[in-house]
Parts: C-alpha cells; structure tokens; sequence
C-alpha cells in the first residue's frame, strides 16, 4: 500500500497540467452552482418559518405542503428545476470523459511515455469509459428501489420529528457502503479495459489487493477530509479574506487527493498486472 501511495504521488508530479485544468474546471462549475444558489435557492429557505419567532411543526409542515404544490405549479420552480437537472447533466458526462484522460495518460506513463497524453485518451476512451458510468449509476440507484419505500415514512415522520431522521443513518450508511464498493470494482475494471489486459481478470486482482485497496481510499479520504474540516475551521475562527481566499483554493487540494488516490489504485492495479 505505501508503494503504491509513493507511485502514485510520482504520476501526480507528471500529470501536474490535468491538475490545473480539472481546478480551473471546478472554479466554472463552483461559479455556476453559486448563481443557481443565490438566484432559486436562497429566497425560498427566506421563506422558512422561524424558531425563534414563533415558528412551530404546523408552519413547517404549510412550509412543506407549499413547496409540493410549487414544484407542480409553479412555472419559475419547474423552471430552476430543469436548469438545475441540466447542469447535473452536463457534469455527469463530462466526469467519465475526465476519467479517459487520466486513465490513458497512466498507461502511457506506465509504458515509459511522455506527453500530453489526456485529451487523446478523452477521444479514444471517452465514450466506452461513459458506459461503465452508466453501469456505475444503475447499480448506484438500484438498491433505492428496496430503501426508499423503508426510509419514506421516517422522512414524513422527521418533518415533525426531527429525531426520527436518525433512524435513516444505517440505511445510508449501508447505501454508502455499496457504493463505495461498486465504484471500486468497476474502477479496477476500467484499468483492465483501457490497458487491454481484459475485465474479468482485473476484477480478481481487485479482491485479491481489497485490503490495501481499502486503506488507500482511507488515506486519500481523511487527506479529502482534512482539507474541508481546515476550510470550514477558518471561516469559524478567522472568517474574512483569508477564509474566502481558501474557500476558493480548497478545490486544488480536494482534486489532487483522488487524482492521487485514482493513480495510487492504477499502480496497486500494476504491482499484480504487470509484476517486476
């Protein structure tokens, strides 16, 4: 695990420009997803009942009710909705693209390759890469189709009873868990594909590597976690320019942490793949 965490922190340090261009593509989509905030999101929380002015379960509950007959009257509501469906959208079929890219310039680093290698990679597997996503997003919803009816009645009851939304904690966590697994599996399988060794067996090398394959997503996920919990300490405790300015830098990090952890997986992949 540790050599595939240094082996993978040597593939960062040669894919530096992806690094740049995914963080100039999350500050576009950080600005989109503020204008959508400010403009549909926040004049409708306005309208929340408050607590300390008298607020109760029964003004939460119109507040509710109000929002339900909205969304199928409302055509401003309908209207935010769809731009906001969009938006998701285009992010959804950008993100497999991305992966392309990254894999493929893994591949040719691992071949003793250097270049700009990313955007040919988009072409070539851009679109194979997708339908895994697609995969990905069936098995992703699939388990909702069994949870959703058990976890519906506990939200009804939390609009009342917010204690009541605790008890839907081990369905997401369960929910979490499963997809924890499935992304990895499927990652392991796009390593195969894209490399030509073939799916089935780079599925076997992910259950044979599961341990330390976990504990690299562990690491990269507290590293992940780090970067959030300084950012929101320093708008606790030093709100002002310098928590703006690291609000706004706090994606660079967060991008480097899975580009990192992808290429730490890519040569945990390659220790079983392609031993030396």
């Amino acid at each position: 695990m540790k050599r595939a965490i240094t082996r993978g922190w040597h593939s960062m340090k040669e894919q530096f420009y992806i690094l740049i261009l995914l963080f100039i593509y999350r500050l576009f989509w950080s600005y989109f997803m503020y204008k959508f905030i400010k403009d549909a999101v926040i004049s409708v929380l306005l309208r929340y009942p408050d607590q300390n002015a008298g607020g109760s379960a029964i003004g939460r509950l119109l507040y509710y009710i109000e929002g339900q007959l909205a969304l199928g009257n409302d055509p401003d509501v309908r209207r935010w909705l769809w731009m906001l469906l969009l938006l998701s959208a285009v992010r959804l079929l950008v993100s497999p693209f991305i992966r392309a890219g990254l894999l493929h310039e893994l591949h040719q680093e691992r071949k003793g390759e250097r270049g700009l290698f990313f955007f040919p990679g988009m072409r070539r597997y851009g679109l194979p890469v997708l339908l895994f996503s697609v995969a990905e997003w069936v098995l992703s919803v699939l388990p909702l189709y069994w949870l959703l009816p058990r976890m519906y009645g506990l939200l009804l009851n939390g609009i009342l009873d917010y204690q009541m939304l605790f008890k839907l904690v081990p369905y997401i966590l369960a929910w979490l868990i499963y997809l924890f697994f499935i992304r990895k599996l499927l990652l392991y399988m796009l390593f195969g594909y894209t490399a030509g060794t073939g799916i089935l067996s780079s599925l076997l090398v992910c259950l044979r590597v599961l341990l330390p394959s976990v504990g690299v997503s562990v690491v990269m996920g507290a590293g992940g976690l780090a970067v959030l919990l300084i950012c929101g300490l320093s708008a606790i405790f030093s709100p002002g320019l310098p928590a703006f300015l690291l609000k706004q830098l706090s994606p660079l990090p967060t991008i480097l942490f899975k580009m990192w952890g992808t290429a730490a997986q890519y040569h945990l992949w390659c220790s079983k793949t392609f031993p030396q």
